[in-house]
């Protein structure tokens, strides 16, 4: 099924839902109900239907790779809201979804949208984003043993190289523990400290080397681990979507 292509004034200009793609000869057996390319997004119209541009829709992230109904995939939002530019950045922070049951997806179509060009930014703004993501995460939540190792990383600091292997040999002992069951990654009550271990030592790493990527999804895996509410963690992505914004602003 091939829908009709509709128009709408956005904030960004003229939005236009791009129609829904072919499915090919099979396509009359998949319902457009569970097509995952029947949502659209816009700054400030959110998410619609591709059919019904103008009626505003709340979207819940899909527990699976599996949409239906009023759900949506996390890196479907992400993406969408980035209207097709890359957006690696704002998909590593999107992981904090596997943390944190977020009741609505617009939180990472946000974010996908003020990190559309972080691609093209120079490591300066990249690791403002970065490292201001881990700043925000109150430090009392975090472990004694890696507060000091943590904010050395976030301000940019000259790490020794004793100090770098030893954060090498943590992050190694970590994932080993992690690893070592054959069904799989334990859960945290099985080994909390081997996950701290684990994300801190790889932030530490990360930001170090300038691996931005990497970094964040350490970070996220850091806030994940102090256990915030849906709320709370809401508004720890929305800080770094306007710290995105306001980076690319310069």
């Amino acid at each position: 099924m091939t829908g009709s292509t509709n128009q709408l004034t956005s904030e960004s200009g003229a939005h236009r839902c791009p129609p829904v793609s072919s499915t090919g000869p099979l396509g009359g057996l998949i319902p457009h109900a569970v097509r995952p390319d029947r949502w659209c997004w816009a700054p400030d119209r959110g998410f619609h239907l591709r059919s019904a541009p103008h009626q505003r829709v709340q979207l819940t992230p899909a527990a699976g790779l599996l949409t239906r109904g009023r759900t949506i995939g996390v890196r479907q939002a992400v993406a969408l809201g980035a209207a097709g530019a890359h957006a690696d950045l704002a998909h590593a922070f999107s992981e904090l979804d596997s943390w944190v049951p977020f009741p609505d997806a617009e939180v990472f179509a946000r974010l996908g949208w003020a990190a559309r060009h972080l691609d093209e930014a120079d490591d300066a703004t990249l690791r403002d984003v970065v490292a201001g993501a881990l700043r925000a995460i109150d430090e009392e939540l975090l472990p004694m043993a890696w507060r000091q190792p943590l904010a050395v990383a976030a301000a940019g600091g000259a790490v020794p190289a004793a100090e770098q292997a030893r954060l090498r040999s943590a992050g190694d002992a970590a994932y080993r523990r992690l690893t070592r069951f054959e069904t799989g990654w334990p859960q945290l009550p099985a080994d909390r400290q081997a996950w701290w271990d684990y994300a801190a030592a790889r932030a530490c790493t990360a930001l170090r080397d300038g691996d931005w990527i990497p970094a964040a999804r350490a970070v996220t895996d850091l806030y994940g681990l102090t256990g915030p509410n849906p709320h709370q963690a809401a508004q720890w992505l929305a800080a770094i979507s306007d710290r995105s914004t306001a980076g690319l602003a310069h």
